[in-house]
């Protein structure tokens, strides 16, 4: 049980390309307040000529809007050069502070539950104080113990997903997408062609503005050579990213479905507790 218990993976999370730590913590967008939305039946159009400013106004209704949520999340990554089975979970995410709830409803491998919170549950770490990932584990584990402990930047979590817990959401999706388009287009690198809008079957079947780059100067992190995004028509939030390599090969795939913003968010749906439930 004990070593169970150590290599119990952290099979955590989210969308656009890997890195060694969560990059959408040093991804920064700032929403100038004086500046309006575009009306809604103008984001077509900036999806057609200015894919960076759709973005944008994706990025600004976002942090002007929601404050959390509920939903139900699925993906499929390459890792250590091999793609792994579909995973769905259902998670719940709060802002202020930051917290994920996720429970694995297919695709769990020795964890069906995790918790983090800012500012809670910490242990020293190195030498500094940290809050930890609380983890439930699956099978006959989870019924003995209620949770294990552990660094939500460790070893484990960077083998076993592309991003960390720190990496959740779906603004750091659209982040990650921005950040990389944004500087693309500095380089007069940025190729990008409108692909009209679609029901994303995956997403819950909602209409969403297809968009998708290629023709990238040099592969980015792990590999990617494309990047297809959904947007959902009417909430305006990327429900979708499919990343793809050399020869067509897959890298990863994120969806969000069942999407409700702004539910009543208690503190005891952050609580240890809520992994068993």
């Amino acid at each position: 049980m004990r070593r169970l218990l150590l290599l119990l993976p952290l099979v955590f999370l989210i969308p656009d390309r890997q890195t060694s730590n969560s990059p959408s913590e040093t991804i920064k967008f700032n929403d100038d307040p004086k500046v309006k939305l575009v009306e809604p039946d103008e984001m077509e159009k900036l999806a057609k000529s200015d894919p960076v400013g759709f973005i944008e106004n994706c990025l600004r209704r976002y942090k002007r809007e929601v404050k959390g949520y509920t939903l139900t999340f699925e993906k499929q990554e390459r890792i250590n050069k091999k793609l792994q089975p579909t995973e769905v979970i259902a998670a719940t995410y709060r802002q202020e502070p930051f917290s994920v709830l996720m429970r694995w409803e297919k695709g769990a491998r020795l964890a069906d539950a995790i918790l983090y919170v800012e500012g809670q549950n910490q242990e020293k770490v190195d030498g500094e104080m940290k809050s930890m990932l609380l983890v439930h584990p699956s099978g006959v584990a989870g019924r003995l113990i209620p949770f294990v402990k552990r660094d939500p930047e460790g070893k484990e979590a960077l083998q076993s997903s592309r991003y960390t817990i720190k990496g959740f959401g779906l603004e750091q999706g659209m982040l990650l997408t921005w950040n990389s388009w944004k500087n693309a287009r500095k380089e007069g690198e940025l190729h990008i062609d409108y692909l009209g809008v679609v029901n994303v079957k995956e997403a819950g079947d909602r209409p969403c503005y297809k968009v998708r780059r290629t023709g990238y100067k040099q592969p980015e992190d792990d590999g990617i050579t494309e990047l297809t995004i959904y947007v959902d028509k009417e909430t305006w939030l990327q429900v979708g990213s499919e990343l793809k390599g050399k020869e067509n090969q897959w890298i990863a795939k994120y969806y969000f479905r069942d999407i409700r913003i702004n539910p009543e968010l208690k503190d005891d749906m952050f609580k240890s507790e809520a992994l068993k439930k």
